[in-house]
């Protein structure tokens, strides 16, 4: 064994998940693997935890790491990805240090608690959507930009899903339009591909947007299926880092920050407020159940209820004093 045990076993355990998980996943599985591995490299170098080594790790080293990971600040959920990655990896040497460190030290499990984010704040979304008419069709970067990000508020997909998209799957029929995802979460596994309606305030944004995208096209001499395409690049699709550049350029522009996530949840939640049966909201947004769109992405408004609950009660006392 080297200097760097863990190292090691990683270039061990890493080739049998290949084929069994998606590639983007594969990379960014190794990556994070990586990343702990320096961690505990750094720990053991600075007497905290015993070993490095996957095969003799034991609970109290992953308490240890733990711990220093909640002393830099570092999110639950991220811990908890760290944890589940290391629990399937050392597993696969016969070390069960993960399960062993939550029996023992339960209250320094990470637990867990999350409420529903916000959805962006309907100023803000009538701002973009605006501002994405105003564009020229001869600003790409704008062009591309805003829609982007106005496709994002009008279909809900996933920054996996807008980036992957293809053209030949953009569906417009006068003033309405519909997309099929094809590419969407888990598609190696459980995900389905699905259709899409877009809003109908994103509908004469992507007809432009589509414009000023074959007018780009035609003057780099390229082809392209991706909605998206990168202009520069042989790759069929843009990158993750692409797509936080163009939204940053809508950020810039409106002198807004937000997360193309909250346009996710913007989407279901105009959805809902606009009175959609939530089943058809959890269904084009890609969810095994309703109760993953309600805990995570949208609900209705409680105000409303309210209101709705008040008005049901004043109508019943009217027809029973007809």
């Amino acid at each position: 064994m080297s200097r760097y045990p863990f190292t090691d076993c990683l270039n061990e355990y890493m080739p049998i998940e290949y084929g069994h998980i998606s590639s983007s996943t594969y990379g960014t599985n190794r990556r994070r693997l990586v990343q702990i591995g320096k961690i505990l490299h750094d720990l053991k170098a600075e007497g905290r935890v015993s070993t490095d080594n996957p095969r003799k790790i034991t609970a109290k080293d992953i308490d240890a790491f733990v711990g220093y990971r909640k002393a830099n600040g570092i999110k639950t959920t991220t811990i908890l990805k760290d944890l589940g990655l290391l629990k399937k990896m050392l597993s696969y040497f016969d070390n069960d240090a993960v399960s062993a460190f939550k029996s023992k030290y339960p209250a320094h499990y990470p637990k867990k608690y999350q409420k529903r984010a916000p959805a962006l704040e309907e100023p803000v979304v009538e701002r973009i959507l605006a501002r994405a008419m105003e564009i020229s069709m001869f600003d790409w970067k704008l062009s591309e930009a805003y829609g982007l990000v106005s496709l994002a508020i009008c279909t809900g997909l996933r920054p996996k899903e807008l980036r992957m998209m293809y053209v030949r799957n953009v569906h417009i029929v006068g003033d309405a339009a519909e997309v099929l995802a094809v590419h969407v979460k888990g598609e190696d596994s459980y995900g389905s591909a699905r259709w899409i309606p877009v809003h109908p305030d994103g509908v004469p944004i992507l007809k432009r947007y589509l414009e000023a995208r074959a007018l780009k096209l035609r003057n780099r001499e390229k082809s392209s299926d991706a909605l998206f395409p990168p202009i520069r690049g042989t790759e069929e699709f843009i990158g993750y880092n692409m797509l936080e550049k163009l939204k940053r350029a809508v950020e810039d522009d409106i002198g807004e920050t937000f997360e193309l996530r909250k346009c996710r949840r913007t989407f279901g939640q105009r959805a809902l407020d606009e009175g959609h049966d939530i089943h058809n909201v959890s269904l084009v947004m890609g969810h095994a159940s309703i109760t993953t769109t309600q805990r995570y992405y949208c609900d209705k408004d409680c105000h409303s209820a309210s209101d709705e609950m008040l008005e049901f009660w004043q109508n019943t006392r009217q027809m029973e004093d007809a």
